[in-house]
């Protein structure tokens, strides 16, 4: 008895179904895997060990001292979240990394493990799973950064047009000169007071006007959370307003030389009435 082939199916009909298992099928038979299980364990782990990580860059940043703005405060939130929501991709990775070189360094031969998964862009659940999460994750950092940035230039007077900066009696003016390898900083409403410290009063506004005689620098104050190009034959403006009183630091942030690292200087803030004192003692009657 002879028996005679099914006749091919028409190009335009589908092909017959496979009997390959469903996705959540697969996605099931990954996590009962010994290794599957080790790379959670070493992630949790590996992720607890990594999250001091969030408070020790906060202390790195405040060894010269705490926040003293608004905009410090912003940016030292940033880093923080930044961080803290990184922490799991990264114990992730560590994971797979650590496993990868412990758990299969006895692993040798030529063949293919018989219990090797389908690829992961064969998996429906993964794939989907993997781009929903990477699209939130993207979402909120790109969130996040445009809102914090909006605060930032706000409170540094970034928005405010140029003919409504501030001034006159509300903002103080602070006309910031850089040069190889010193700050300059000059009161033109305090009759042209000129200091290499910077003295700045507490809780009220001031406006930089940042340039450089020579070459680029960049005028930092660490704790004011202000930092912009001093460069020469042309003036960049910004400001900031200190809500806490002490002694800071202004480094430059540019190399401008041989002794660039030497560049820097102080920051004192203080209180209105001790401010006035100071321009009173340097000679400079208010001019307006």
């Amino acid at each position: 008895m002879t028996t005679t082939a099914p006749p091919p199916a028409a190009p335009d009909e589908p092909e017959a179904p496979t009997n390959r298992p469903p996705s959540m099928h697969r996605v099931r038979n990954w996590i009962r895997r010994p290794y599957a299980r080790w790379v959670m364990v070493l992630t949790v782990v590996i992720g607890f060990i990594l999250l001091p990580l969030c408070w020790l860059l906060l202390a790195a940043m405040n060894q010269s001292g705490a926040p003293a703005s608004a905009i410090m405060e912003d940016i030292e939130t940033t880093v923080f979240v930044f961080t803290l929501v990184s922490i799991p991709i990264t114990a992730f990775v560590f994971a797979v990394l650590v496993y990868s070189l412990l758990g299969w360094k006895h692993v040798s031969g030529d063949e293919v493990p018989e219990d090797e998964s389908p690829a992961i862009r064969h998996n429906m659940v993964g794939t989907t799973l993997w781009t929903v999460v990477s699209s939130v994750l993207a979402m909120f950092l790109v969130v996040w950064g445009l809102i914090e940035l909006a605060q930032i230039t706000s409170n540094s007077y970034g928005t405010v047009a140029a003919d409504e900066q501030p001034g006159g009696d509300k903002a103080l003016i602070v006309n910031v000169t850089g040069q190889q390898w010193v700050w300059t900083f000059e009161y033109p409403q305090y009759d042209g007071v000129v200091s290499d410290v910077l003295y700045l009063p507490k809780d009220r506004a001031v406006y930089f006007n940042v340039t450089s005689k020579d070459v680029v620098h960049n005028f930092w104050a660490v704790e004011l959370g202000v930092k912009i190009d001093a460069n020469p034959g042309a003036i960049t403006q910004t400001g900031v307003t200190p809500n806490k009183a002490g002694t800071f630091n202004v480094r430059c942030a540019e190399l401008c030389g041989l002794h660039h690292a030497y560049m820097e200087t102080q920051i004192q803030v203080l209180e209105q009435e001790s401010f006035d004192s100071w321009t009173r003692e340097m000679g400079g009657g208010r001019t307006s």
